[in-house]
């Protein structure tokens, strides 16, 4: 069993509030795997415009972070003050992840863990979108949202 970025208990609640959906750990195991899949893919993304701009380190502006993703942060922001979601087990968990040659700047490494939770909010978003009526999500619910979001970002 893989360990979970966000604690099981935390994210089930966090999920709950931001999306309306239960999610048993299995589920939430199956997000985690297009969440670290997403980061990968945003870094890939940094490193190539950080590598652009011949900056030598990736800043929060090398992101491709949208519109609504940023609306999706402050989202899971207000939910992981009222849950009391411990960032930074998160943080050092995302670190050793994120395949890079370039360093990170400070405020990419704080905002590491809110970044993470928000995809985990965005996959259960997504989810909830194309199936409003759905509250317990399976397997082909998290497929479907892993694609939206290979095609978005």
């Amino acid at each position: 069993m893989a360990e979970m970025i966000i604690p099981y208990p935390q994210l089930q609640k966090i999920l709950e509030r931001t999306c309306e959906l239960a999610v048993i750990k299995p589920r939430a195991e199956e997000m985690m795997e297009i969440v670290e899949k997403k980061l990968s893919d945003l870094f890939e993304v940094a490193y190539e415009n950080a590598k652009a701009e011949n900056t030598g380190i990736i800043r929060l502006r090398h992101l491709p972070l949208t519109k609504g993703f940023k609306n999706s942060m402050n989202l899971f922001r207000a939910v992981i003050e009222d849950e009391k979601v411990e960032i930074e087990p998160i943080r050092k968990f995302v670190l050793k992840k994120i395949p890079s040659d370039l360093p990170l700047d400070e405020e990419v490494v704080n905002e590491l863990p809110i970044i993470t939770g928000t995809l985990f909010v965005l996959v259960g978003r997504v989810i909830k979108a194309l199936h409003p009526e759905v509250k317990n999500v399976y397997p082909e619910h998290i497929e479907e949202a892993g694609k939206v979001l290979d095609y978005t970002l």
